[in-house]
């Protein structure tokens, strides 16, 4: 029976989590309306921002993989990427406004996206590479350190909307004449901040990363693993693709990977063409957040009832419902707003799935280069060209929403039936990790008769 997840590891790997997605709770919901709305550059232009992100991707299996399964502790890694990441964001506002003023350097912006993808991107896998490696049972484990990266999305992705749109909210808590003390009290205590701007996602995604630098000396010590050390380690990860399950299964991730980038490049814009404020965008995506957390929660439930291949095709049929929900919606809110709350399954049956699968595939010493390898398949290579496809559909139906997510939704449907009739694959996907070099890994706590369903 697999131990408890002791109270000192899980705070700090929920720490991870939390700053991990904060900062990209704070720029993947606001940026696609910055870069359009603020700087006033096309879809096209905002995707291939976002495509220069696969910069990251394309070194992370190789650079990344290499150095955090041979040479470099996991958590020393993460610090000087997170500290890098800090300094691009910072310079960011400076040469958006340059552009906007100009519009001659848009190539500096191209640049500024690769190398702040270079420093952060990685990271997303190397977080899940370190806390698999100090969980005893991924399946029931993860979820409830993972909820933790949900809850950094939410709150910063909340408190971006109230720092835009304070005016508008206090106006609305004018409302109440009982709080009017304690409003006025914290106003006069933020009476030294600046006004709001748009571009203060970058400095609060920049503190964001400097904190989670600095954490990252509080993470459990998580040195390359001593044993089966032959081979450069990214080569010896593709011996995986032999295996004829293995191939299906990056293919299928591949493919959904070209599909899943028009909900964050279209859908925050899709959102303003109703009666949303852009400020507001962020806070009602939050939708989309608060339901990973019963979806993080019965993950565990799943898999062991019903095993990989049916969650993993649950979580593709949420992305087929979703885009059809959009595409037939006709501007209807009760339908977009289910379409957002089905993100927890879309994210966590699909895209955490993934990840329990690719661990469980593979040897203990390629952890890292594995996880990296498919973010590269997926993020790398996938994302930059579902961005740019969907970047170049929306210029070209100009507006036409119901024909873009009905393209969406029937390429979502064709893969579900090909993976559901073609894979095999195991039943089960949980793990029994190496012993750990962190203390509280090595002797876990006696499991409880009670089943832990704590976040």
């Amino acid at each position: 029976m697999a131990g408890r997840l002791g109270f000192h590891l899980r705070w700090r790997l929920s720490v991870l989590w939390a700053l991990e997605w904060g900062i990209s709770g704070t720029l993947l919901t606001y940026l696609p309306i910055y870069w359009k709305q603020t700087i006033q550059l096309s879809t096209s232009q905002t995707a291939s921002l976002f495509a220069v992100a696969a910069v990251g991707l394309w070194v992370a299996p190789f650079l990344v993989g290499q150095v955090a399964d041979r040479w470099l502790a996991s958590e020393k890694y993460l610090a000087v990427s997170h500290f890098i990441g800090g300094l691009t964001l910072v310079g960011f506002p400076h040469a958006a406004e340059t552009y906007k003023q100009t519009g001659d350097n848009f190539v500096t912006l191209l640049v500024m996206s690769g190398i702040y993808s270079v420093a952060y991107i990685p990271t997303w896998a190397l977080a899940s590479s370190l806390t698999f490696r100090h969980l005893t049972d991924p399946d029931a484990q993860f979820g409830k350190v993972r909820v933790w990266g949900t809850v950094g999305w939410m709150s910063t992705g909340l408190f971006l909307s109230l720092w835009l749109m304070q005016d508008e909210f206090g106006s609305w808590l004018s409302q109440f004449p009982e709080l009017d003390a304690p409003r006025s009290a914290i106003a006069a205590a933020c009476d030294w901040l600046p006004a709001p701007q748009p571009s203060d996602c970058f400095s609060i995604a920049a503190m964001l990363s400097f904190a989670l630098s600095s954490f990252c000396i509080f993470l459990p010590h998580t040195p390359p693993e001593r044993t089966q050390r032959e081979g450069i380690a990214p080569l010896e990860m593709l011996k995986m693709f032999r295996s004829r399950d293995f191939r299906l299964f990056m293919g299928i991730s591949f493919l959904m990977a070209l599909l899943i980038p028009m909900y964050n490049l279209v859908v925050p814009v899709f959102l303003t063409t109703g009666d949303i404020e852009d400020g507001w965008v962020p806070a009602v995506m939050l939708i989309g957040q608060i339901s990973e957390f019963p979806a993080l929660l019965l993950l565990g439930l799943f898999l062991k009832r019903l095993g990989m291949k049916i969650t993993f095709s649950v979580g593709i049929g949420a992305w087929f419902l979703r885009y059809g929900l959009f595409s037939i919606s006709g501007g209807a809110y009760s339908l977009i707003l289910v379409g957002l709350a089905l993100h927890g399954i879309c994210h966590v049956f699909m895209i955490i799935v993934a990840q329990l699968y690719i661990d469980s595939q593979c040897r203990h010493d390629l952890r890292a280069s594995a996880q990296n390898f498919l973010a590269f398949v997926t993020l790398g290579i996938g994302m930059p060209l579902g961005l740019l496809l969907a970047g170049k559909l929306d210029d070209g139906f100009d507006g036409n929403y119901p024909l873009l997510f009905a393209i969406a939704a029937a390429s979502c449907l064709v893969l579900l039936v090909v993976f559901w009739k073609r894979f095999e694959g195991p039943k089960t996907i949980a793990v029994a990790p190496p012993p750990s070099s962190d203390p509280e890994t090595q002797n876990p706590e006696p499991e409880s008769p009670e089943t832990d369903a704590s976040p």
